[in-house]
């Protein structure tokens, strides 16, 4: 366990964890986005939490994946990519903030912040200049809070993907300068 803060920890993710992984995040996922699919989000799961995508995404170079706790329950997740250019800084050393999922339960207990600013720390010590992550455009909530933490657009594009409304394809770049 990784201690972020007296009443959050992180766990990291392994191979073995793939059905509990499946588990928190559609309890976590289905509360917030289920309205963004035609399929309540199956196609989502399937291609994201597979046991075959999960192995991938462990694998892969400068990634972590924890299971966020708080008060020594599972409240979340959080995937960071070290290392990974973003396409609007091309040549910068840069860390994607690529999965922070809270339960609605905790939304607004400052978990968020806590993980957003050990983010930012580790991607610190492994040289990033830029921390940046995508964000839906209609996801208020969350534009706020990374604007709130001086993250900046980058860029925008639609979210190609099978079974998402077209309403709701709209995300963004966000970025935010480290050094």
């Amino acid at each position: 366990m990784i201690q972020v803060s007296k009443e959050v920890s992180l766990k990291p993710i392994q191979l073995e964890d793939q059905g509990l992984l499946m588990e928190v995040i559609r309890r976590i996922y289905l509360p917030v986005y289920h309205h963004l699919w035609t399929d309540n989000g199956e196609f989502y799961f399937e291609k994201n939490y597979s046991v075959k995508n999960v192995a991938e995404e462990l694998t892969e170079i400068g990634a972590v994946y924890y299971f966020v706790f708080y008060k020594s329950k599972i409240i979340g997740i959080l995937r960071i990519l070290f290392g990974k250019e973003c396409i609007d800084f091309p040549g910068e050393t840069a860390t994607k903030l690529h999965r922070i999922y809270l339960e609605p339960e905790v939304h607004g207990l400052g978990i968020g912040q806590i993980l957003l600013d050990w983010t930012m720390e580790q991607s610190k010590v492994q040289k990033s200049s830029i921390l940046w992550l995508e964000a839906m455009d209609t996801q208020k909530q969350s534009l706020k809070f990374y604007q709130k933490n001086n993250f900046n657009i980058s860029g925008s594009f639609k979210l190609e993907v099978p079974n998402i409304i077209a309403k709701w394809q709209g995300m963004h770049r966000m970025y935010k300068r480290l050094l």
